[in-house]
C-alpha cells in the first residue's frame, strides 16, 4: 500500500498525465477518474475502499477529499506550475522546522536561502517530529533546521498553512535559521 500511496502522490503532485488526470487549478480531481486512471495506466489496482484507507492512514495527511468524497487532491508539494495550493495566510508560530539533509544544508548555506526548488513553496512544520520524517525520507544524513518564523513575518515574509498543517513560504534566508539539530 505504501508504494501505491507514493504513486498517487506522483500523479496528484507531479505527473497527472501518466493517468490522464485533469486536475483543476487547486489540484482537485474526480475520485472516479483517479481510480480509473490508476487501473488503466499502471500496474496498480485500486478501488474506492482502498483509496479511502490510504487517505485515512496517511501519516502526513497528504490527501484531502471534498465534503462529498467525490474529489481528491494532495494538500501541497506540487511541481505542476499551474496548480496553486490552497493556503490560509496567517501569522506563523514563533519557530518552524524544516527537515533536510546535511548535503542539502551545504547547498542552502552556499545559496543563502532555503529555496522552494521545483515546488510552489518551502515546506516547514510546527512539529519537529514531522520535520524529522521529512529529513529522514531521503536516506541520507538528516538535519532539522529551526526557523525564526515570527521574525521572518515581522520582516515582511508571508506564510501560508495547508489543511494538513504544512507551513509554506517562498524562501527562507539563512539568517533566519537559528539552530541546526542533528540526531
Amino acid at each position: 500500500m505504501n508504494e501505491l500511496s507514493k504513486y498517487l502522490c506522483l500523479l496528484l503532485r507531479h505527473q497527472p498525465e501518466k493517468a490522464e488526470l485533469d486536475l483543476d487549478d487547486h489540484g482537485w480531481v474526480s475520485v472516479e477518474k483517479l481510480i480509473s486512471g490508476v487501473n488503466l495506466h499502471s500496474n496498480y489496482k485500486i478501488d474506492r475502499e482502498l483509496l479511502e484507507q490510504i487517505v485515512a492512514e496517511d501519516d502526513k495527511g497528504r490527501y484531502r477529499f471534498d465534503e462529498k468524497h467525490e474529489k481528491i487532491k494532495c494538500c501541497q508539494g506540487h511541481s505542476i506550475s499551474w496548480v496553486e495550493p490552497e493556503l490560509n495566510y496567517c501569522e506563523p508560530p514563533r519557530f518552524l522546522y524544516h527537515g533536510t539533509t546535511t548535503k542539502a544544508l551545504e547547498a542552502i548555506e552556499e545559496s543563502g536561502a532555503i529555496k522552494k526548488m521545483k515546488r510552489h513553496a518551502v515546506h516547514m512544520q510546527a512539529d519537529i517530529d514531522k520535520s524529522w520524517q521529512s529529513a529522514e525520507r531521503w536516506h541520507k544524513t538528516p538535519v532539522v533546521l529551526k526557523i525564526a518564523a515570527s521574525e521572518m513575518a515581522q520582516d515582511g515574509y508571508t506564510f501560508g498553512v495547508t489543511e494538513n498543517e504544512v507551513w509554506c513560504a517562498e524562501e527562507v534566508p539563512v539568517k533566519y535559521i537559528c539552530d541546526k539539530i542533528y540526531k
